[in-house]
């Protein structure tokens, strides 16, 4: 082996040590002290072991360059997003979540099977979905503020993907409460646009199930009423930074990011091209003004 290459792998051993032990450790510590002052676990979930585990994850998770994201993000961001699934009380290895990049920060966010299990955790029994059809007779009327599902009427024949006007869920209690939740077309759309994986007219998964897509969209939508209306405040937050936004902040990040780190760099503009297709930029991940500024106490040295 060269030294070169002892070199390299001496230097990666030490940041697992590093990671593994006092990153991990420190992180499990200050959510520990956490719960003094109010935050909570659920009673099955083990904090180190979801912590470990997500290092794992992590070390297989590459950044839209190719480059892992233990390499490309901060160590202050990391122990962020780390701290975030921790405070929700869910586990990268069940996928009920997953770690993104850009611009030099790893974020943490839900993902379906995450919200159905915060949601269960706080009283959730069973959640129904529906599409609307052009052609189906659906109602529903406000009660005290509250939706209150009437009918839904739909023949076999109108059923198209090409024809979805919009979709319900309705959400039922252990204490047998009925919620309802509804979206128009125009709203799923918007929310779709909010993502990094959606274009308008394009050929990948929200065209090809459309359906599925709208109705996995108001689910979500449903589910955030449990984490709002029952999730103490810190659960609350880290909530709010696991949301997706505009992926035109992501691309204007990962643009602004990369002008920053390599401005000084002589062959940063070399093989720039004139012009760039929209197509051709495909960020990873969000808006930059979710990632917590706070950096860990164990880490400020």
């Amino acid at each position: 082996m060269t030294a070169a290459k002892q070199e390299v792998q001496k230097q990666q051993t030490a940041t697992d040590l590093v990671v593994n032990n006092s990153f991990i450790n420190g992180l499990t510590h200050q959510l520990e002290e956490k719960c003094k002052y109010g935050m909570s676990f659920p009673a099955d979930y083990n904090l180190a072991n979801a912590l470990t585990g997500a290092y794992l994850v992590l070390k297989e998770t590459k950044d839209r360059n190719n480059k892992p994201i233990l390499e490309s993000c901060s160590q202050a961001s990391i122990a962020n997003s780390l701290m975030d699934m921790a405070t929700l009380g869910l586990s990268v290895q069940k996928k009920q979540g997953y770690f993104i990049a850009y611009g030099g920060q790893c974020q943490f966010q839900r993902s379906y099977f995450g919200n159905i299990t915060i949601a269960r955790r706080y009283g959730l029994k069973e959640i129904r979905a529906e599409v609307i059809y052009e052609g189906d007779e659906f109602s529903y009327h406000i009660e005290d503020g509250k939706k209150v599902f009437d009918s839904h009427k739909q023949d076999f024949m109108n059923i198209d993907t090409d024809k979805i006007k919009g979709a319900y869920a309705i959400s039922i209690t252990k204490s047998g409460e009925h919620y309802l939740e509804v979206m128009n077309m125009n709203q799923i759309k918007k929310a779709w646009a909010q993502g990094f994986g959606y274009k308008e007219g394009g050929n990948g998964t929200h065209a090809k199930f459309t359906d599925q897509m709208v109705k996995k969209t108001v689910i979500n939508r449903a589910l955030k009423m449990f984490m709002n209306t029952y999730g103490d405040g810190y659960m609350q937050e880290a909530s709010d930074r696991s949301e997706t936004v505009s992926s035109d902040d992501m691309t204007a990040k990962d643009m602004a990011y990369d002008i920053e780190t390599k401005a000084n760099k002589e062959e940063f503009m070399e093989d720039v091209p004139d012009t760039v297709e929209a197509e051709t930029i495909e960020p990873e991940v969000v808006n930059a003004e979710s990632i917590p500024k706070e950096v860990p106490e164990f880490m400020e040295d």
